[in-house]
């Protein structure tokens, strides 16, 4: 069956485009090119349809991958790759690895990258059985149930699992210098940190939607990032760094409470992006966290600034909210596609 277009029941797509290029399918399979953690931004608004055999499944990190054997309009056989959301976005949506296998005959639908030699985005999918599932922004995220813990009865305080709520809305300032406007139009985004599995570092790593977890060490507390698997240290005990602090990716942070609040402030920071889209960071950056627990312990709502004057005409802030879904904090295991 050839591919085909229509009109998309997602927000802001319109008609596809009825053929695409074959350098993006060939591309999937030859050695030493980049793919993977794209941003939805690289991905086209238009919406096409096209139906094949699974020949290849990837279900890892970053993104869940599998390539399709299909009939393109010329009655040629084509093999497209396709991406999709990560893991944790995917089975908290009930859509699990057992779902899908190499060998299903199915209908994927979705947007086409901008950028030569990346992936097709698969937004929805009609599996072999029939059922159809929603896979990427709104359409996934309305699966999700926001089942809140008996945290009251818990007082576990902020000491928990944090997971991003459906309705994950962040408030972002980033007044942005020329210097850092024209770093950005320079970024490469199929070849970078994010596409070759490397950890991000702070504070890009508190806003990637996936859980973390603030672990109670008395004089020090560790926070637990599902993210690239990696912890944080925020030190109690102390006012000023040590002297002989090394600079690393992810800072030397204090901590203090203010009544239901932990602040935090981070700095130290050896690593150069702000964000995934290539926004610098200067070795100048200091960061300061908030995260303010609910009188129910049931959320908490945080608030990131970052003053970075090489960066930022003003301080960069970020804010929003998570909460306590009884979630536990699974191996990321990010793979070089």
């Amino acid at each position: 069956m050839h591919h085909r277009n229509r009109q998309s029941s997602f927000p802001a797509a319109t008609t596809g485009k009825s053929v695409w290029p074959v350098l993006l399918s060939v591309a999937f399979f030859l050695p030493g090119v980049a793919h993977g953690h794209h941003s939805q931004a690289y991905f086209s608004d238009e919406f096409t349809e096209m139906e094949g055999e699974i020949v290849e499944l990837q279900w890892r990190n970053p993104h869940v991958k599998f390539s399709l054997r299909m009939e393109n309009d010329a009655g040629e056989e084509e093999l497209v790759g396709v991406e999709t959301n990560s893991i944790y976005y995917l089975v908290r949506a009930g859509f699990t690895r057992d779902r899908i296998q190499v060998g299903d005959r199915v209908v994927v639908g979705g947007h086409e990258s901008m950028i030569e030699g990346a992936d097709f985005l698969a937004a929805e999918m009609v599996l072999a059985d029939g059922d159809r599932v929603l896979l990427i922004r709104d359409g996934v995220t309305s699966q999700f149930e926001d089942v809140l813990e008996d945290t009251v009865v818990e007082d576990r305080g902020i000491f928990r699992v944090w997971s991003i709520p459906q309705v994950n809305r962040r408030e972002m300032h980033t007044p942005l210098t020329e210097f850092a406007i024209a770093e950005r139009e320079a970024f490469d985004p199929l070849d970078n940190f994010s596409v070759r599995c490397e950890p991000a570092g702070m504070p890009r790593l508190m806003w990637y939607p996936h859980p973390y977890e603030f672990v109670d060490e008395g004089d020090w507390i560790l926070l637990r990032l599902e993210m690239y698997d990696l912890v944080r240290t925020i030190h109690l005990d102390q006012s000023t760094p040590p002297e002989d602090v090394v600079p690393s990716r992810l800072g030397y942070s204090i901590g203090h409470w203010e009544d239901n609040t932990l602040v935090v402030e981070t700095t130290h920071i050896d690593w150069n992006y702000y964000d995934t889209r290539g926004t610098p960071q200067s070795d100048a950056a200091e960061v300061t966290e908030r995260f303010t627990l609910s009188d129910d312990q049931s959320r908490i709502d945080y608030h990131i600034t970052t003053v970075d004057p090489v960066v930022f005409t003003e301080p960069a802030t970020i804010a929003g909210h998570w909460l306590a879904l009884g979630e536990e904090i699974e191996p990321y295991d990010c793979e070089v596609y």
